[in-house]
């Protein structure tokens, strides 16, 4: 299977690192080598592409750019994968617990340990405090080889699994309730905070269709045209272009006419906000419960 290839503007994109800056680390530094295709087109490959990202957890940390450079690879994976994990956090202890339970593919043990959790501080904070910390180490452990791509999908079925049984226990909605649609624009596939919406909708008594990943956006709007319902939630968590977040969007602005639109994701913080009056942004769980509350 042939590797898959990065040009500068791909690094820039998903690094947040200027390509410029980028192009300096690599000539003044020599830390990154690009490979070039039969054509003559320079690439980077999965390799140099965690190696940027440890680079730039490094240098966030207060290292200098010639310091790292003169690590070896080696150095600079051990000393990223320090970081890492002397990253504190109030539930430090249950997020390894979960890394080690995650990395035998433990799901019994996973599942016992996201129900102890729940008993003790409930469904918003554990997500809110435990899995969305837990994410990101995921996320960076990668970056030093330390976990593989088959960890984050086994988490992902597992967590999906409690999460929808927990929707499941809510109590249905009456025929009369108010109505919520929920999906995932046609780029993204990142279902959690979708369905911890879910979750706090029905909690409050709203009859939610759930329509999943990767929906057309434009059939997205007939939906919402045939059901009118009192909210619309998307997020926005993967990579988009400028020209992608305007499409989407701009139908969401139309939907806003019907609906009160609620968008959220960290993708976001990328473009300028949307204006209309009936299109709102949430960060976390607790701002979603106080629009409902105000509905």
């Amino acid at each position: 299977m042939s590797e898959h290839q990065y040009n500068i503007k791909d690094l820039e994109h998903f690094t947040q690192i200027k390509a410029h800056t980028i192009r300096i680390w690599e000539q003044r530094y020599g830390l990154l080598n690009p490979k070039r295709t039969e054509t003559n087109i320079r690439y980077y490959n999965e390799t140099d592409f965690k190696k940027i990202l440890n680079i730039k957890l490094l240098y966030n940390k207060g290292y200098r750019i010639s310091k790292i450079a003169s690590f070896s690879e080696i150095e600079i994976i051990e000393q990223a994968k320090s970081i890492i994990i002397d990253i504190d956090n109030d539930k430090e202890k249950e997020i390894n617990d979960l890394i080690h339970l995650i990395f035998d593919f433990d799901r019994d043990g996973t599942l016992d340990l996201l129900n102890n959790e729940l008993d003790k501080i409930g469904l918003n904070d554990l997500y809110m405090n435990v899995i969305l910390p837990l994410l990101g180490k995921l996320g960076q452990l990668w970056q030093v080889n330390s976990i593989k791509i088959v960890h984050e999908h086994f988490f992902s079925y597992v967590f999906r699994e409690f999460i929808i049984c927990q929707i499941n226990e809510l109590k249905n909605p009456p025929k009369d309730a108010k109505k919520a649609v929920l999906f995932l624009h046609d780029y993204e596939e990142h279902e959690f905070s979708i369905l911890m919406y879910n979750y706090v909708l029905k909690k409050f008594g709203y009859k939610c269709s759930y329509f999943g990943q990767n929906v057309p956006i434009t059939e997205m709007e007939q939906v919402n045209n045939k059901i009118q319902p009192e909210f619309i939630i998307t997020t926005f968590t993967a990579k988009i272009d400028l020209k992608t977040f305007q499409k989407i969007s701009s139908v969401l602005v139309r939907m806003a006419i019907m609906s009160k639109v609620i968008i959220s994701g960290s993708q976001l913080d990328s473009f300028d906000p949307l204006s209309e009056e009936n299109v709102h942004y949430i960060k976390t769980i607790d701002e979603l419960e106080s629009l409902i509350v105000q509905k």
